[in-house]
């Protein structure tokens, strides 16, 4: 099976290249393979540009399986730039990409989501840890888990033309997730690591987004699903037209958590998601029984909220079962609505520039004015390639 070996240099903390040289190259020469290609990426898209060239170059005059291994070293975002740059292409129909992932990244969700890591900084300091994908490729070719692929258009008034669609395998969001991935890019040289992102976090937590959400059913489904702790499971949503504003709306492909220890959808591990389904964590702070109208006293307030509850992400997903406090003995609504759906859309209201953010994958868009954007899981891949990741 045909090897390419690429790594970012300029992703984390900046110290994939050495990481390579040392640990990585060594390892796949002590079990007698030489890779067909070894890249080092020099500007932003070229690990897409590099991986697509070298499946047209194997596969383009071949009838036989087109299967292709990539020991990539990145974050989520460079692997976002590979299934953009390939998943589109109708000449891939077909071809099998199954990645070997090394964890050079910030936050590295797809991996330590397959990979939970023994200690919060084992993806920094953890030799072993970071080469279980690789070791999994060299075990006879090793097991291999599907990559799910969710689609996100962005659509625009009557008789425009749409964009382009982008591609996630990770996380789609809006409103306080995408608000502080664009401002963190903002602090990436500035600040390289994580605090990045709780720098972000705290400048926009205050905000609320006015959008309405329409979400979908997968095809598996007759209504989109909320989850109940009182039974421990999805049941039937009575409410798939979601009205605003809205302090947290995001969605999660392949991973639970975006962080090693920040575990965001929780359930999509321990309730096990059918596929074509996305698991989605949403507040809204006017469900709040202390919450009587949009100002800015109680953003600054409710902001308070939102930061305990999704502090719970870092304890084993307790976010997923908090309550606002109720009347005496009684406890009050969720804070968090967390559904299973195969999809959404969402309509942010014109004059809110903010909530005209999307992030995919890190990748941050901006819906036109008077569009919206629609997400959905892609459940027809037929004439796409295939992504797939070596697991232990």
């Amino acid at each position: 099976m045909p090897l390419i070996v690429v790594w970012n240099p300029a992703c984390g903390d900046r110290t994939a290249e050495p990481f390579f040289e040392s640990h990585v190259l060594p390892l796949l020469s002590s079990h007698g393979i030489t890779p067909d290609s070894v890249v080092e990426t020099t500007h932003e898209g070229h690990a897409g540009e590099v991986v697509g060239g070298f499946v047209q170059t194997h596969f383009a005059s071949s009838s036989s399986p087109k299967d292709i291994s990539v020991v990539l070293g990145s974050g989520d975002g460079t692997l976002h730039e590979v299934i953009n740059d390939l998943y589109l292409q109708p000449s891939l129909s077909g071809v099998k990409i199954r990645l070997a992932l090394v964890p050079c990244g910030t936050a590295n969700a797809l991996y330590s989501s397959f990979f939970p890591p023994p200690a919060p900084d084992a993806a920094l300091k953890d030799t072993e840890y970071k080469l279980k994908s690789v070791r999994a490729f060299l075990e006879d070719r090793g097991k291999v888990a599907p990559v799910s692929i969710s689609v996100t258009q962005f659509k625009k008034p009557r008789g425009d033309e749409d964009k382009k669609p982008v591609l996630s395998a990770v996380v789609t969001s809006t409103s306080l997730h995408a608000a502080l991935l664009n401002d963190s890019e903002k602090l990436r040289e500035q600040y390289p690591g994580l605090e990045r992102f709780k720098i972000a976090a705290e400048r926009n937590a205050k905000k609320w987004f006015k959008a309405r959400v329409k979400l979908l059913p997968s095809p598996s489904q007759a209504t989109p699903e909320i989850y109940d702790p009182a039974s421990n499971s999805f049941i039937p949503s009575s409410d798939t037209e979601l009205v605003g504003p809205f302090a947290y709306f995001l969605s999660t492909l392949n991973v639970d958590r975006l962080e090693p220890a920040f575990l965001i959808t929780p359930l999509s591990r321990s309730i096990p998601a059918p596929a074509g389904s996305t698991d989605v964590v949403i507040i809204r702070p006017t469900r709040s029984p202390s919450v009587q109208a949009d100002t800015q006293e109680e953003r600054e307030a409710f902001a308070k909220t939102t930061w305990e509850v999704m502090g719970g992400a870092y304890q084993g997903g307790a976010h997923v079962k908090a309550r606002y406090p109720g009347e005496g003995e009684d406890e009050g609504p969720r804070v968090v609505e967390y559904f299973r759906c195969g999809g959404w859309e969402w309509h942010p209201h014109q004059e809110d520039g903010d909530a005209h953010l999307v992030c995919t994958d890190g990748l941050i868009s901006r819906i036109d004015e008077g569009g919206w954007a629609e997400s959905r899981v892609e459940t027809e891949p037929a004439g796409r390639p295939g992504f797939e990741l070596y697991v232990a």
